[in-house]
């Protein structure tokens, strides 16, 4: 008796995504109603008219880290983005932040990622981007790549070198 029992998975999914999208509507609606949506401070209009992470899903960054979020919604996006808009994306996606501001939060977190040599850069004043769209804003030990920068602070430290052996000598005559 090896009746063979054939599962249609492409129906089970669909079924399940549909199942979700009721789920996330009537949660939405909810949300809305309540006036909760969001930890930025933005009231759900507004956080509806400008959904950042609408295509990555409700669900999208669920026991995800800070950085490894904004990692992911950055390479959505494409493009450059602002703390704020990070921010707002990882609420939307399910990341929970239960600090008081928590845009300090996340700006903290992501330059603390630069500073390490991490793979998010400062491109502006709380504006970030990934470090494959900018090589010469990639920090490595602390020390950025960029050359000019690189170079000042070698020519700094030989100056500082050769001054404090010069003082070095002109104390030895004296003695």
């Amino acid at each position: 008796m090896s009746d063979s029992v054939s599962v249609d998975y492409e129906a089970v999914l669909a079924d399940l995504r549909a199942k979700r999208d009721r789920l996330d509507a009537a949660i939405s609606g909810i949300e809305s109603m309540l006036g909760i949506r969001g930890l930025s401070g933005t009231t759900p209009k507004q956080t509806e008219q400008a959904s950042p992470s609408a295509s990555l899903g409700p669900g999208a960054f669920l026991g995800m880290t800070i950085v490894d979020a904004a990692k992911k919604y950055l390479a959505h996006k494409r493009q450059s983005q602002r703390t704020e808009e990070i921010l707002n994306a990882l609420v939307e996606g399910g990341l929970v932040l239960t600090g008081e501001k928590p845009v300090n939060v996340v700006g903290s977190v992501l330059n603390r990622n630069f500073n390490s040599g991490g793979e998010i850069v400062k491109v502006a004043r709380g504006v970030w981007g990934l470090a494959s769209w900018h090589p010469r804003l990639k920090k490595k030990n602390g020390d950025s790549k960029s050359a000019g920068e690189d170079s000042s602070a070698t020519a700094q430290s030989q100056a500082s070198a050769s001054d404090d052996s010069a003082t070095d000598e002109s104390a030895a005559d004296l003695v």
